[in-house]
This record gives structure tokens, sequence and C-alpha cells, in this order.
């Protein structure tokens, strides 16, 4: 299997079916949507960046994880889940909502080959729109919806 490098990691990975998708998204975050690279976090275990009480498998991994700067340090922004098929299925979103419950970032979203949604939660619950929206909006939105994500894309917004 051939390799790809990982602008994040800084190092060459096996370019499974999965890390396509990942990698042709980071490189889209970095290169066309402004994230920060240094704001990145990808492929690292929940327990490692939350305490974590109440998971099964303390050891599950995050895909994409973005951080925004606040004024006591970093706070979890976007938490990506990357999927090799073609689909993003329910199964696909309680998943990363899972992992939210640990992370609580005000931001999801779900990539497959050609395909990305993004969530965020509203009064009803979440919503998920078929885009992602550039770094600077999902940080103005947060800091205009006081540390929160609710109703932050009207269709003026978007």
């Amino acid at each position: 299997m051939a390799d790809c490098y990982d602008p994040v990691r800084l190092q060459h990975v096996s370019q499974t079916p999965e890390e396509k998708v990942r990698q042709a998204l980071l490189h889209r975050m970095i290169g066309e949507l402004g994230f920060p690279r240094g704001l990145l976090a990808v492929e690292k275990p929940i327990s490692a960046l939350v305490p974590v009480t109440g998971l099964a498998d303390p050891n599950r991994r995050i895909d994409i994880l973005c951080f925004m700067p606040k004024s006591d340090g970093l706070s979890p922004l976007l938490l990506v889940e990357c999927k090799a098929d073609g689909s993003i299925s329910r199964r696909a979103e309680e998943q990363v909502l899972g992992y939210n419950l640990h992370i609580r970032a005000p931001f999801v979203a779900l990539a497959t080959p050609g395909n990305i949604k993004t969530g965020w939660q509203e009064e009803k619950g979440w919503v998920f729109a078929p885009f992602l929206p550039p770094f600077k909006q999902l940080v103005d939105a947060v800091l205009k919806q006081g540390g929160s994500s609710q109703n932050c894309f009207t269709p003026k917004n978007r």
C-alpha cells in the first residue's frame, strides 16, 4: 500500500481508503478553508484529549479535531469523522455525536469521498448541512453565540 504525507502529523502514513478521505479533507481545510495546521489534531485517542468516563473503549480515536484559541487556552471547535464509503449513515452520525459527548466541540462533521456535512446543535437537536464552513466563520459563529453554536448558520450566514 502506498504512503502519503500527513501535513499535521508531519509523517508518512499508509494510504488506506479512510486515510485518503482524511488527507483530502486536511488539505482542503488547511489550503482552502483557512484552518491553521497548528490547531488541528489527527488520529488521537479520545482519552489523550479529555478525561474519559463511561466510554466503552477509551482508546477510540478521533479522526480530526480542530481547536480554537481562547483567553485561557485552546477549546475544541470542530470534531470530524472520516468514512471510506460514499454515504453518510445514521450510524456514522451517532458515532461522531457519541465521541462529541466527551470532546464537547460546538461543531461536528462527517466526511466521505466527495461528500461532507457539518452539524451543530439547535434548540431541538443537531442540525446538519452539506458543507464545511471556513475556520473563521466557525470561530465567529461561536464567539457571536457566546460559546455555543446554536442558531449560528441562518440562511444569511451561509
